[in-house]
């Protein structure tokens, strides 16, 4: 069997329960380049092929958890910086709403934002004192989790190119309830003053604050890098 193929053998094993996705494929394709210079390299020291095709494979140990995409990362940590971006966030939005409570549905969602961050808060509190202790006599599996970091790309990109399709959606329903008439029967569309205006606005900016959700998400998949294990623990 000729080395090219022992390579292609092995790389399929390697990736054998790994979804075919572009990620994957672009990995492959890296681990095939790296293996093949160090055998090229091991071969010019004198090596036998076989000898190189060892060598080089057990210079890859560990490379099956990193294909599968898992990153061990520090639980608590991870998790309560998750939290307080979370906090901080729904803080940000109620902040933002609270001079629309002059009317009834922005006193509504102001009170709804409030409730949230209270929520969001009480749960940072609670996880942040049950772990406060965490890291002196616990196992390695206690202190650190794994995360699927290209799932999570993956999640955060839906989450964006969800979010914008619902703002959309919205917005369309929107003009069309209070606009709708006017343009089909082509009458003017005609503002009755400051308030009515205020309205108009706050009920076009009003499905911008789910964007709450996909900064959760974005969040998440950011800060694996900043928690991750390097060595595996």
């Amino acid at each position: 069997m000729t080395l090219e193929r022992r390579m292609n053998r092995h790389l399929e094993s390697l990736f054998a329960g790994a979804q075919d996705t572009l990620e994957h494929r672009e990995l492959k394709e890296e681990i095939r380049s790296n293996l093949a210079a160090r055998i090229d390299d091991y071969l010019a020291e004198g090596m036998s092929e076989e000898k190189a095709f060892q060598t080089a494979i057990q210079h890859m140990d560990g490379m099956e958890q990193f294909m599968s995409d898992y990153r061990h990362v520090k639980r608590v940590p991870y998790w309560t910086a998750l939290w307080q971006s979370t906090l901080i966030y729904s803080l940000v939005a109620w902040i933002i709403t609270i001079p629309t409570r002059v009317m009834l549905g922005g006193a509504a969602l102001n009170n709804l934002l409030l409730i949230i961050s209270l929520i969001v808060g009480a749960a940072y509190v609670v996880y942040s004192m049950s772990n406060r202790e965490n890291g002196s006599g616990s196992s390695d599996t206690e202190k650190t989790t794994r995360v699927r970091v290209l799932v999570l790309k993956q999640w955060q990109r839906r989450a964006w190119w969800l979010w914008a399709a619902v703002v959309l959606v919205l917005w369309g329903t929107q003009a069309a309830l209070r606009f709708g008439s006017n343009i089909w029967f082509d009458r003017p569309i005609q503002v009755n003053g400051p308030y009515q205006l205020a309205v108009i606005l706050f009920a076009f900016a009003l499905p911008l604050l789910s964007i709450l959700i996909p900064l959760v998400v974005h969040r998440a998949y950011r800060i694996v890098s900043k928690y991750e294990v390097s060595d595996n623990i």
